[in-house]
């Protein structure tokens, strides 16, 4: 019982760490609700690969 809690309390500060991706959408997201604000047009391209 003793090692699950240790695992757990090694992985929090992991599990709590944001990823790239998300970091850069909340960006996005932020850009494109001061442009609404703004009544500005806001156009994004997706160059993801994807078919």
């Amino acid at each position: 019982m003793k090692n699950v809690y240790l695992i757990l309390l090694i992985s929090l500060p992991f599990a709590q760490q944001l990823d790239p991706i998300d970091m850069a959408v909340e960006e996005l997201r932020t850009r494109v609700e001061a442009a609404s604000r703004s009544s500005q047009r806001v156009f994004v391209d997706d160059f993801t690969g994807l078919n």
